[in-house]
């Protein structure tokens, strides 16, 4: 006669058994959270075959980097987030390796239709050649960041710079160019020696900016009074990253990069 276990021996073997079961899971289960986008490509090597790079962007401002080194090994996973830096470039910030924290370590792309492609500054990690990944899931581009709301966006924020496919513009007094988001639409906007007000309207991840009522004082030679303004005004794009706001501009004008006034 064949005698079944009480019921709560029976539970207690399922739970053993469904914990063995997770501890096998393969790496890969690491990455089930939903992911925006997805590149793959080779790193090469002076001898062998080199290493097969997985970088995956995630809608969460997370980011997984896989690296297969074709040994036979399990491929080392290191992970972090990531930020846009403008509508062509992103950073990729490596915090652990395979679960271990480590000095952070930043690598830097450029983005050409599909293909992220290391810059100057990073390209020696991978080689003479540098790094090149290609995206190969359709998703979401990387400068599709989280929509934010008015409610993250107001406060008062210092320029710091401006990042385009033709210029880099670091501000050395970013507390001399300022813009404090208001309640109902309404702005301050510092520019060097002038003061004024704007309107601002918020349309999802869309901005519009107006300004008015600004001062007329003559400023100083190398002021960046007047592209500050004009910038401000082209701006038809924004997104929330930590404590930095970026303003999309119009006509690949680049990126506006401001950070929260403390």
């Amino acid at each position: 006669m064949l005698i079944r276990p009480p019921l709560l021996l029976r539970l207690a073997l399922f739970g053993v058994i469904a914990c063995a079961a997770l501890t096998m899971l393969p790496r890969s289960a690491a990455f089930a959270a939903p992911a925006m986008a997805i590149y793959r490509g080779d790193a090469p090597a002076a001898a062998g075959a080199g290493r097969r790079i997985e970088l995956r962007l995630k809608a969460d401002g997370t980011m997984s980097l896989i690296s297969d080194y074709r040994n036979n090994k399990a491929p080392i996973t290191e992970d972090g987030h990531w930020n846009p830096i403008s509508v062509e470039a992103i950073d990729v910030i490596i915090e652990r390796k395979d679960g271990v924290a480590v000095g952070p370590n930043t690598l830097h792309f450029v983005k050409q239709g599909d293909v992220l492609q290391t810059t100057a500054e990073s390209a020696a990690q991978f080689g003479s050649q540098g790094l090149q990944l290609r995206q190969t899931k359709a998703a979401a581009p990387p400068t599709a960041a989280p929509v934010v709301g008015t409610a993250n966006a107001t406060g008062s924020w210092r320029w710091e710079g401006l990042v385009s496919s033709a210029d880099k513009l670091a501000i050395e007094q970013p507390e001399r160019y300022t813009l404090d988001l208001q309640g109902g639409g309404k702005a301050l906007v510092r520019a060097d020696c002038n003061r004024g007000q704007a309107a601002y309207k918020f349309d999802g991840r869309a901005i519009a900016i107006r300004i008015s009522g600004m001062t007329k004082v003559a400023c100083p030679p190398g002021s960046l009074s007047e592209r500050y303004l004009k910038a401000l005004e082209s701006a038809v794009g924004q997104r929330i990253r930590g404590d930095n706001l970026f303003l999309d501009l119009a006509g690949g004008g680049g990126t506006m990069k401001f950070a929260r006034a403390r």
